[in-house]
């Protein structure tokens, strides 16, 4: 029971993995640039973990420890869930053309997201 909770982490890898490279590709991200694109997620866990974990660690807030970082941890990731998802409408609203194969301002929006 303990680990159970590894069946619903990788069933959002896989649904991650299966959406969103073919939703990289319509926004215009060349092939190879969307193997780079995967690296900014572990990359940014090596260097973003150690350093909540510090200051989580170090926390004296009323509500404890990790709740203030859970709860800030679980609004930016509803935030940049949105920017992944509507990064083609958001492009489009800044100035990308609808039918260009390459939507500049939709990659920078979703690469700042993701």
């Amino acid at each position: 029971m303990v680990s159970a909770i590894a069946i619903g982490i990788q069933f959002g890898w896989a649904l991650q993995l299966s959406l969103l490279t073919p939703y990289m590709q319509l926004i215009g991200v060349p092939h190879q640039w969307a193997s780079f694109i995967w690296l900014f997620d572990p990359l940014s866990g090596l260097v973003v973990q150690p350093i909540v974990g510090y200051y989580s660690n170090r926390c004296t807030s009323c509500f404890g420890r990790r709740r203030p970082f859970i709860a800030g941890g679980a609004f930016l990731v509803a935030i940049v869930v949105f920017l992944i998802g509507y990064a083609a409408n958001i492009g489009v609203s800044t100035g990308d053309k609808i039918g260009a194969p390459r939507k500049p301002c939709a990659i920078a929006v979703f690469v700042f997201g993701f």
